[in-house]
């Protein structure tokens, strides 16, 4: 797996794995330049992050097939998007577990809403590597600290089915 186009001025010490498909890759840098919005693409492993959101799907080249399964905002409401998270296909109506991402890189617990697409559902982890507390299956949520226990900026690890 590959971590594309951190601007070569900015970037983040961070580690992203996409367990299921492939092996953890790492950009460096400095985290007062973190960049702030990524695109994950579940086709190809691949996490693009850049200082906009629109240079991050650029970026990401995720193809015109492609179908989103999830957007994931900073704030509550559905207010600040910073992530999207794309598939090449709908997921499946089961809760199967059909991706996962072990660390979330310049997302961690920052992650307040979040909405899915295309039958997907997503299950947050306290910790990296799916570990610590887990939520349920979530559909979407406007403050995601009314999940549960409260998932509001603590996530680190999720599930995709």
């Amino acid at each position: 797996m590959k971590i594309r186009g951190v601007h070569a001025f900015a970037a983040c010490a961070v580690t992203f794995s996409a367990v299921a498909l492939g092996a953890p890759a790492a950009v460096a840098g400095t985290a007062a330049e973190q960049p702030e919005h990524c695109v994950l693409d579940l086709g190809s492993g691949e996490l693009s992050c850049a200082g906009d959101m629109s240079e991050a799907r650029e970026m990401a080249d995720v193809g015109t097939a492609a179908v989103v399964a999830a957007r994931l905002y900073d704030g509550t409401g559905y207010s600040n998007l910073i992530g999207e998270i794309f598939a090449t296909s709908p997921c499946t109506p089961s809760y199967d577990r059909e991706w996962e991402f072990a660390t979330l890189g310049p997302m961690n617990n920052r992650i307040s809403s979040l909405r899915t697409y295309n039958q997907c559902d997503i299950k947050l982890y306290n910790g990296t590597n799916f570990t610590g507390a887990e939520s349920t299956w979530i559909d979407q949520s406007s403050n995601l600290g009314n999940i549960g226990t409260g998932w509001s900026n603590r996530a680190s690890s999720l599930e995709v089915s």
